[in-house]
């Protein structure tokens, strides 16, 4: 008898591991399909010199309840210029400081690399480009929920040190799945 179950044992931990999905990923029938939103922002004309700060510089707002998996920012200036993203609900930058951080999503700073102007007043001399991804993505199993209807906002503060006026775009990739 104990010749039997010492057989059975592995074959029953076979069949047990056989059923479970490769590499611990949900069956195919769990996966929700992933959801990518982008959320173009943009401080207008930034002048030489200037820092432009522009609250709700872009927005988007999910029309269903969702639950953010991962946010990617990319760096996009090849020039001396400073910027602080961030992505919120909250319609007004640096409100997410302190014990109450409801709404917030996503910060990221950056600065770029290239223009050495040594007090130049015309001209440019680049060293070469400084274009990086900052992202954040959450285990799984977890994700920051938004409701229906709520804004998602990308705040944008820019310091342009370049030597010309720059129109600044930012974008911010958004990866959702939808909330049951």
């Amino acid at each position: 008898m104990s010749l039997t179950v010492k057989r059975a044992r592995p074959l029953i931990a076979a069949a047990l591991i056989g059923s479970l999905p490769p590499f611990g990923l949900s069956r195919a029938g769990d996966i929700k399909p992933l959801q990518v939103a982008v959320i173009k922002a943009t401080t207008g004309l930034c002048r030489r010199g200037e820092t432009c700060h522009t609250d709700r510089a872009g927005s988007w707002t999910p029309r269903k309840a969702i639950a953010i998996l991962a946010v990617s920012v990319a760096e996009q200036a090849d020039i001396d210029l400073y910027a602080d993203i961030e992505l919120s609900t909250r319609p007004e930058m640096y409100q997410c400081a302190g014990d109450d951080s409801r709404g917030c999503i996503f910060r990221a700073k950056y600065a770029g690399p290239g223009l050495f102007d040594y007090g130049a007043t015309s001209g440019s001399t680049y060293l070469g480009s400084n274009i990086t991804n900052t992202s954040i993505s959450f285990p799984s199993g977890y994700g920051l929920m938004v409701q229906a209807g709520q804004p998602i906002y990308l705040h944008l503060d820019v310091r342009n040190g370049s030597l010309i006026d720059l129109k600044v775009d930012q974008d911010a990739w958004i990866y959702y799945v939808e909330a049951d």
